[in-house]
């Protein structure tokens, strides 16, 4: 029993890989590989053979999205050796939530209906889909990426704003305690010669380092641990360094993997509303599997590129403005500047890769793998073709 209810309109089909079976409301035995269609919201019920052998195979407009074997489910009534067996029936229910009480409730009545005497079933799969995220939600996020009048071009889209709203507001949650505690304070860099003749610069904060908890020194050396996050490391090549990991890490960990997740599920509702929409011609959706993950993998490089870069530039700039302008800065010009300089460093990032198809030449680079691996392992990789097949353009831009 095939009950299928996403509300979509979508067109599904099934068929077998080995063997016969029954279309009840056709009315007709159905030979191997021959589909039996079936559009979304209409129940289909099937009969399969006690000696039934592979697959049934669960297509959505010609795309493989599902597949079950009934002689494995029950393996003991479903053989020749035991007619008097009576198999359970065997049902794929896939629901939204206004349906999700004919989900539990609809498959009952039916089988009960079609074999009194039995008292038990195999429910494969019921799928609540959108349960955990309401579908108004889903929607909001979905047209998200689209352009908007603020920058035409595509990259200052709704998502891509409250993903930097996101970045911030975890940024300002991770630094809270020296955020307080340094506020209205200032710090210098001031260039001192050790005993060997090396040159070394130190970081002197102003204020009463004696009600502080986190910093109760006056002055650190540039490159220490404690004050990395605060200077970016400014004053020596290995400060800047360790403040660069240090902040590209902090991305993928504790509260910055929070940025992280909602940026994928951005990425994951946009590529929603792009698989949604079939091309009447060819019947592939717009996007594919493969697409989504390419979009996430190099956004997810783009986060780290961003964190690492900021950092740099935020170091270059306490830098200048300590020596060169020979001035104290303030910690709050800090923490104002590292937001509008990751700001302008993600949007440059995803102008790159839209003038020089970054993203497109990695999609297609995975096709390629994914082509070559369907060629030479043909068994091994079969199926695939669901996983790659749309009408996205991998063209990469001029």
């Amino acid at each position: 029993m095939f009950d299928i209810k996403l509300g979509s309109g979508g067109s599904y089909t099934v068929e077998s890989e080995k063997s016969n079976f029954y279309s009840e409301r056709d009315s007709r035995l159905i030979m191997p590989g021959t589909p039996v269609h079936f559009q979304d919201g209409e129940r289909l019920h099937l009969w399969v053979a006690r000696t039934f052998a592979g697959k049934l195979l669960l297509k959505k407009n010609g795309q493989l999205i599902a597949q079950y074997e009934p002689n494995k489910i029950d393996p003991f009534t479903c053989t020749a050796q035991n007619p008097e067996g009576k198999p359970a029936p065997l049902i794929v229910s896939i629901q939204m939530p206004s349906a999700t009480s004919a989900a539990m409730q609809g498959p009952r009545s039916v089988s009960t209906e079609l074999l009194e005497d039995m008292q038990t079933m195999h429910v494969m799969e019921v799928k609540n889909w959108g349960t955990e995220v309401p579908k108004q939600v889903l929607d909001f996020f979905a047209s998200g990426g689209e352009e908007t009048a603020i920058d035409t071009n595509g990259v200052v889209t709704r998502n891509w704003l409250l993903g930097q709203l996101v970045g911030t507001s975890i940024y300002g949650l991770e630094n809270q305690k020296w955020i307080r505690e340094l506020n209205g304070q200032k710090f210098y860099l001031k260039k001192r010669i050790r005993k060997n003749g090396q040159a070394v610069y130190d970081v002197i904060f102003t204020g009463n380092h004696k009600i502080r908890e986190l910093l109760k020194g006056t002055r650190y050396l540039a490159d220490n641990p404690a004050v990395l996050t605060i200077t970016n490391g400014a004053g020596t090549a290995n400060g800047i360094r360790h403040a660069a990991w240090n902040a590209t890490k902090s991305t993928f960990k504790k509260l910055g993997a929070v940025a992280i997740v909602f940026s994928v599920f951005t990425d994951v509702a946009e590529w929603i509303s792009d698989y949604d929409q079939i091309d009447p011609a060819t019947g592939k959706p717009k996007s594919s599997v493969l697409d989504l993950m390419s979009k996430i993998g190099v956004n997810l490089v783009k986060a780290g590129i961003v964190a690492a870069l900021t950092t740099v530039a935020m170091a270059g700039f306490a830098f200048v403005a300590a020596t060169i302008a020979a001035t104290a800065i303030p910690v709050a010009a800090i923490l104002v500047g590292t937001v509008f300089v990751g700001f302008f460093i993600s949007y440059g990032l995803e102008v790159l890769d839209k003038e020089f198809g970054i993203s497109a030449s990695v999609g297609k680079s995975l096709l390629t793998q994914v082509e070559y691996l369907k060629t030479k392992f043909p068994k091994d990789y079969e199926g695939y073709d669901a996983f790659v097949q749309s009408n996205f353009d991998w063209g990469v831009a001029p």
